[in-house]
């Protein structure tokens, strides 16, 4: 099996190789006013690569029956046996009360063994937690990007690969799902493992036998954030499998439906800083994630109560804010309430009159989305660094402009290339601003770098992964074991520079969520320029 899997690795980065771009004459091909390096922008190669981080960091028992990597196998099988009792001082356990797994023992572990199986899913980075709030996120934004550009996946040969990647997603997320007899649900693993024990030693997932403890959102720690953005990942793909595999799609609906229901019936909080995330990922806010998911419920169900949920909290969009990522959806948001704008005009004036807006303020969420978009293409938003290149942080710049290039490539989608906050701009501005910076970060930089592992001969060479560098340390200078495909690292500074180090956890960082808008905006770029 692993030798196939190695085989249809290799055979496909040849077949993706005859894949070349077809750049529009007029489009923008670089950020800069020098052409740095010429670059591998083959389009088809780049979307198929974006996705072998995600078989890289697959956990659980159906590893082996699903990565595409022969170096990864079946791991943390522990996952499926978690002790159903009470957290103790070894972190071994769950954050559930005595009283209240005496309560629902019948529904946490049906079989009666003690035991609750949160298995599979995804590790975070080159650790192995499995952190709520970017699994989600990532799940969300990989499987949004199959529903807008899912012909890309399809012309590419990817579709079977990235269903694949969508489905561990969504199955992890249904099997952390606890529902009673009436289908509500009493809780929702959201975490698996914690940062500060994970961190501690440096090796491969498949020998790691590290105490993971499981958190559990319930209506005492709701979590709202974690379980909204779960909810949206399972609605979107309600979609990407309703034509091919119907009895699954109404089954990530309906776990969608009862997780938004769980949000919306409880008092509604971010995660509890010290329960599970920790100073890891403390999120700030967990209204863009409820709107996002309220969104897509909408557009699958047309049902007007998950507008009337959303509504009163979208006075928190405020373009041009900041940009697509785990603690921020507000882009996202503008998107999907501009696709119900098109089908559900009075969306807009209900959002007015729900947020308190003067009665001669006309809202639209196009123009909003265009807004915020422009700002950060101008340097509003972030910075625009010497080389052209648009940062917004140190801490997985590349994740943020990635970001960037997918709302931007989604929207001139839907608006057939017209900027609508700034109608001189030509058409499609946005998607050539994209395809500069995505050929600034393919190598076409003053360092010369590609900050795509194994895309090209001169990509990072050591980025930030237990798994893949087969160290036991990571101040070890050697050589990695593994080649991380497709792996998007953290990226450059402020001022173009960059460290390939592995131990270097900011410029060389990986994770599922620097890869999901990355893997979208590549499946962009093929639609638009082939």
């Amino acid at each position: 099996m692993k030798a196939k899997k190695l085989a249809a690795l290799l055979i496909g980065a040849v077949t993706a190789l005859v894949s070349l771009p077809n750049v529009p004459a007029g489009a923008t091909a670089v950020p800069n006013e020098v052409d740095y390096a010429e670059v591998d922008a083959n389009w088809a190669k780049l979307l198929q690569y974006s996705m072998y981080f995600y078989d890289a960091n697959m956990c659980g028992t159906g590893v082996a029956d699903n990565t595409l990597l022969p170096w990864r196998g079946n791991c943390h099988v522990c996952d499926a046996k978690v002790p159903l009792v009470p957290m103790d001082e070894q972190e071994i356990g769950t954050n559930l009360s005595a009283a209240f797994i005496k309560q629902y023992k019948d529904i946490l572990d049906p079989d009666g063994d003690g035991y609750v199986d949160v298995s599979g899913g995804f590790h975070d980075a080159g650790d192995h937690v499995k952190f709520g709030l970017p699994e989600a996120y990532a799940g969300s934004v990989v499987s949004w990007g199959y529903y807008e550009f899912r012909d890309a996946y399809k012309e590419t040969g990817q579709d079977t690969h990235v269903e694949t990647i969508c489905r561990y997603f969504c199955d992890y997320f249904m099997r952390s799902t606890f529902r009673d007899d009436s289908g509500d649900v009493i809780a929702f693993c959201y975490q698996v493992g914690d940062g500060a024990i994970d961190h501690k030693y440096w090796q491969s997932p498949e020998i790691d036998a590290m105490a993971r403890p499981a958190f559990f959102a319930t209506a005492d720690l709701p979590t709202t954030d974690d379980v909204a953005e779960a909810a949206a990942c399972l609605a979107i793909n309600y979609y990407n499998f309703k034509d091919t595999d119907k009895k699954y799609a109404e089954k990530c609906l309906d776990y969608a439906k009862a997780l938004f229901n769980f949000a919306a019936a409880n008092e509604k909080k971010v995660g509890a800083g010290a329960d599970g995330p920790a100073s890891f990922y403390t999120s700030s806010k967990w209204e863009d994630d409820y709107c996002f998911a309220a969104g897509w419920l909408y557009l699958i169900t047309e049902d007007h109560w998950y507008l009337e949920e959303a509504l009163p909290y979208m006075d928190y969009y405020a373009p041009p804010g900041y940009v697509l990522c785990w603690n921020d959806m507000w882009n996202g948001v503008g998107i999907v309430y501009g696709l119900i704008q098109d089908i559900y005009p009075e969306v807009c004036e209900e959002c007015r009159v729900a947020i308190g807006r003067g009665q001669y303020e006309v809202l639209n969420f196009w123009e909003m989305s265009a807004k915020g978009i422009n700002a950060r293409i101008d340097g509003e938003v972030g910075k625009i660094t010497p080389a052209g290149y648009f940062w917004l942080d140190q801490w997985g710049s590349a994740r943020y402009n990635t970001a960037a290039q997918f709302t931007a490539l989604v929207y001139d989608k839907y608006q057939n290339g017209k900027d609508l906050y700034k109608p001189s701009h030509p058409d499609y501005y946005f998607s050539d601003w994209a395809v500069g910076q995505m050929e600034y970060l393919l190598g076409d930089n003053p360092l010369e770098r590609c900050y795509v592992v194994g895309f090209s001969e001169n990509s990072v060479r050591f980025p930030h992964h237990r798994a893949a560098s087969g160290l036991t340390m990571a101040e070890d200078p050697a050589e990695h074991k593994h080649v991380l495909w497709g792996a998007l690292v953290g990226g450059p500074g402020k001022d173009d520079n960059h460290s390939d180090t592995t131990n270097d956890w900011i410029l060389n960082e990986v994770t599922i969520d620097y890869n999901a808008a990355f893997v979208g905006a590549a499946a962009g770029l093929y639609a638009r320029y082939g």
